[in-house]
């Protein structure tokens, strides 16, 4: 009877073109991204569990759970995983920025945000990661989160233009035209 359930449990994980339970983790990561996008979050998931479970640290087993997670809405999951990928090592710091700019490019506005909450995550004193996490918390319509962003980047780098402009563009966007108007003449007096 168990080589009978063998064989069925064998022919589904064909089915679904699943690495067998002996395959190493990076065939279960392949298949879990590529399940990831085709949107099939829950299969992915369950491929990148297991990859991680075949290698605990795999870091792109980690994160790509982690947005799988993210997908699903399961955000307290997902930045566990986020901390999990960044005990790493700290070059995992750039990496999350990297993929953070590139999804940005592609307007894919809230991906790039959380990016850069995990590149925040793993260094926390970082102005350039605090400013793009609040840049595209304002494309995204969410101005408070933004500007308590914006304003974390300018106490780590208070000479910095670009952070003024943008805050200034936050507090117009909040209705404080004053505050909106001081940060303007900083921008300017900073070369913007």
């Amino acid at each position: 009877m168990d080589i009978e359930y063998s064989k069925i449990y064998r022919s589904l994980l064909e089915a679904e073109r699943l690495p067998g339970d002996d395959d190493v983790a990076d065939r279960w990561l392949r298949r879990g991204l590529e399940l990831l996008e085709a949107g099939e979050l829950a299969h992915a998931l369950w491929c990148l569990e297991t990859a991680s479970e075949r290698e605990p640290g795999n870091g792109p087993a980690l994160r790509a759970s982690a947005r799988a997670l993210h997908l699903l809405g399961r955000e307290k999951e997902a930045f566990a995983r986020i901390e999990a990928a960044s005990k790493l090592g700290p070059a995992r710091f750039d990496e999350w920025l990297e993929r953070g700019f590139g999804l940005m490019d592609e307007e894919r506005h809230d991906e790039a945000c959380w990016c850069f909450e995990a590149a925040i995550a793993i260094k926390d004193d970082d102005p350039t990661a605090w400013l793009m996490r609040g840049m595209m918390q304002k494309a995204a319509g969410r101005c408070e989160d933004a500007l308590f962003s914006l304003e974390r980047s300018l106490d780590l780098d208070p000479q910095r233009g670009t952070a003024w402009a943008l805050t200034a563009e936050v507090m117009e966007m909040l209705g404080r035209p004053h505050e909106a108007g001081l940060c303007r003449e900083t921008a300017q007096k900073l070369g913007l």
